[in-house]
């Protein structure tokens, strides 16, 4: 959710990248700091961090926006089941986008600014198709008329 969903997305991705590359330092401020200046030695490696960060921010920004920024009364809502598949659809599209970024932007920054560039355009595109899909309130099927 905003700000707190990007802290968790790059201390996963940071401690995922870490635990996946040669030499693990297992150590948050030494792959901070390391990720952050470095180019990236193996773009792959990158790509499976940021899914796996993907993974855990979306959980996490899933259960925030369903408790507190897309609040709609309990009749107007779609199931937590539904609401879940949709945010994960949704989701899916702003991975593609922040893989896609994640890949251009390696060639120029390191793989830690690169996935903030990535969060940054994907978030766009998840924001706006959680709001008119996830989120949006459900249509109340019209009640049946009595029979004569």
């Amino acid at each position: 959710m905003g700000l707190t969903g990007v802290v968790v997305n790059l201390i996963v991705f940071t401690l995922t990248l870490d635990a996946i590359s040669p030499g693990p330092t297992l150590d948050l401020y030494s792959s901070l700091l390391h990720f952050a200046s470095a180019t990236s030695a193996d773009p792959l490696l990158d790509f499976v961090a940021s899914a796996v960060a993907f993974g855990g921010a979306t959980v996490w920004n899933f259960t925030l926006n369903n408790l507190w920024t897309f609040r709609t009364s309990v009749g107007h809502r779609h199931s937590a089941l539904r609401r879940l598949g949709l945010y994960f659809g949704v989701s899916l599209g702003s991975l593609a986008i922040n893989e896609a970024v994640l890949f251009v932007a390696g060639f120029f920054v390191s793989p830690l600014f690169g996935q903030g560039i990535g969060i940054v355009a994907g978030s766009v595109v998840g924001f706006a198709g959680n709001y008119r899909y996830t989120f949006a309130e459900a249509s109340l099927a019209p009640a049946a008329p009595d029979p004569p």
